[in-house]
């Protein structure tokens, strides 16, 4: 039965570390400029911007004082989407906080409200679908030893447990999916946010190799 368990516990966390990766819409690319590998709509509006601007000439060629322009621009452009990644993160991780950071109250509540329901609801129903021996008011699990809990989930066949890890699994899926549209939500919201001048950038030192994507 443990083995069952840790079983479905790392199903869980792999479903959800995959979710993560796919519910943060960075629009990763890769431009062709040597040392230049930019993420996100605004770098590579800006890189565009400045391809356009520069034509045949490489960023290696330009002398410092010609390429710090750029720099700084590409610079606003990369704060501006590393909001947009970590406010969309924040939101996977708890769905609503995103939106509280981008100053949509009504949207953070509602999340937040359905994360809840959802992870108090697949609780609530995990347990009372357990064997009713295994209840709280069947068993003192304050009081009885730990050898005679083990042995109380023992003593029951997988197909016993097969209603309350349904329920377990089904919530899963259902809060991962609650997740998803809350890290979605937060970065379109995000953006709007950007667009707006609400948003709280943090300065990018610069992009690449040069700066090393440090921030303060």
């Amino acid at each position: 039965m443990k083995r069952l368990w840790f079983i479905l516990l790392c199903a869980a966390a792999g479903s959800i570390g995959i979710s993560a990766q796919s519910a943060c819409p960075t629009d990763t690319w890769t431009e062709d400029r040597p040392g230049l590998t930019l993420s996100g709509p605004y770098a590579k509006e800006e890189l565009s911007a400045i391809e356009a601007e520069l034509g045949d000439q490489e960023f290696g060629n330009l002398s410092v004082a010609r390429l710090s322009p750029y720099w700084t621009r590409l610079g606003a452009a990369l704060s501006k989407d590393r909001y947009l990644e970590e406010t969309s993160r924040m939101s996977l991780l708890l769905p609503g906080a995103g939106q509280f950071k981008n100053g949509d109250t009504s949207a953070g509540i509602g999340f937040l409200s359905l994360h809840l329901a959802v992870v108090t609801g697949t609780l609530t129903s995990f347990y009372f679908l357990l064997p009713s021996d295994l209840r709280f008011d069947r068993l003192d699990y304050l009081d009885t030893s730990f050898r005679d809990i083990h042995d109380a989930w023992q003593a029951h066949s997988f197909r016993d447990y097969l209603p309350s890890m349904g329920v377990l699994l089904a919530g899963s899926l259902i809060d991962m999916g609650v997740r998803y549209w809350a890290s979605r939500n937060a970065y379109s919201g995000a953006q709007d946010a950007v667009e707006a001048g609400r948003a709280e950038l943090k300065p990018v030192l610069g992009p690449g190799y040069l700066g090393f994507g440090m921030s303060f």
